[in-house]
């Protein structure tokens, strides 16, 4: 005989008390099913459902009769609760469906470990290949932003992580690696003329020292050497001499030129990203074609939590091509930071000691000739001259 799968509890109990048997009546007009009773001398014995146990011990203690609890089989009273609600047992599989099928989104980007610049352009190159909060990526997707994000020549090192709705990047800077180039007869010459400061020669042979007047294009550090023997030896020259340097440049700067600026207008389009589906939210409008965009994106957020979506934000501002108009003392201040700024791209080094400038305006521009004492790197690496025969 095969054994009956209880879904409740059964409870085998004994009734005792003058009259007991008036609680079978009470016990069929409540609606509880009592089996297997048996008489008893003074009561009875029978067996009821685990669901209809506290009726039945409150029907009892309404008629002065005691209620003995023998036996107790089945699932137990917890067990029996929930199966009795069967939404419970539905909504925790839900739960766990919904828990793997919501996995599959992204939900959130974790980019802390990388700097500021990084995280811009990450997002940037995620995007293209459709990876934001709110999709669902592939191993096909991410595996081509890898490749886009190594080819991208930003990282010397990237890697990406997806796991549990979260896409974690890791990287490092790049760092380029300089090839030393083959040994050439080399020799370092002075760019301009000035007194010699300081001599840092880390390979070749000095021909100067500080304190000494050097001018353009002298010799400041051999490639080579005679030996004892006569015999030359090369080294080619490098390292640095500072000197202090007197060099004038001239700048200028017209009264009126046309520069593209911006209108106040713009257009903008805002896209709502959510578990994989886009819409457009109102009041986005197209975009010119002409003009580069500006693109963000914002995580949906509940408080602290992170949601499946995101809003993409695309702005473009409005530029015309105006003219503008500059006062004289404006055009002469533009003008004297041309020649500072010509001064600082042939010596990015430059400490400049002191700036002695002219003035002077035409019809169209304003020009300004500064004449600049400053300290720099004079040093310049150039082949030696070939020896005349």
């Amino acid at each position: 005989m095969k054994r009956r799968i209880q879904a409740a509890d059964s409870i085998r109990f004994c009734v005792r008390g003058r009259g007991a048997q008036r609680l079978l009546g009470q016990a069929a007009q409540a609606g509880l099913k009592l089996e297997r009773i048996a008489p008893q001398a003074d009561g009875f014995t029978a067996v009821v459902s685990g669901a209809g146990w506290a009726k039945l011990c409150q029907l009892a203690g309404a008629g002065g009769w005691q209620v003995i609890q023998m036996q107790r089989r089945g699932p137990g009273p917890l067990a029996e609760r929930l199966l009795r609600r069967p939404g419970i047992l539905a909504g925790i599989g839900l739960f766990f469906v919904l828990l793997h099928w919501l996995g599959g989104f992204l939900w959130c980007m974790n980019l802390e470990l990388l700097t500021v610049p990084q995280q811009e352009s990450i997002r940037t190159l995620l995007a293209q290949s459709g990876i934001w909060e709110g999709c669902r990526p592939s191993q096909v997707e991410l595996a081509q932003a890898q490749q886009l994000l190594e080819a991208s020549g930003d990282f010397g090192w990237v890697s990406l992580n997806f796991t549990g709705g979260c896409l974690a990047a890791e990287g490092t800077p790049l760092q380029q690696a300089h090839a030393e180039p083959p040994a050439q007869n080399t020799g370092l010459y002075a760019r301009a003329g000035g007194e010699v400061l300081a001599v840092n020669i880390a390979s070749g042979f000095a021909q100067v020292q500080p304190g000494q007047y050097v001018g353009n294009g002298m010799l400041l550090a051999a490639a080579e050497k005679l030996d004892r023997s006569g015999a030359p030896v090369p080294q080619p020259a490098s390292g640095t001499v500072t000197a202090r340097v007197r060099l004038a440049y001239t700048g200028q700067q017209a009264f009126t030129q046309q520069r593209p600026v911006l209108t106040g207008a713009c257009a903008e389009r805002r896209t709502l990203t959510l578990l994989g589906r886009n819409w457009q939210l109102p009041g986005s409008g197209a975009l010119p074609e002409d003009v580069p965009p500006r693109v963000r994106w914002l995580p949906l957020r509940l408080g602290r939590l992170a949601l499946p979506g995101c809003v993409q934000e695309t702005t473009c501002w409005a530029r015309e091509t105006q003219e503008q108009t500059f006062t004289p003392e404006t055009a002469a201040a533009l003008a004297r930071r041309s020649a500072r700024l010509q001064l600082l791209q042939d010596y990015p080094d430059a400490v400049i000691e002191s700036e002695r400038d002219f003035a002077s305006t035409t019809a169209t521009a304003a020009v300004c000739r500064a004449v600049f004492v400053f300290c720099a790197n004079i040093a310049e690496p150039r082949s030696a001259p070939a020896a005349s025969g």
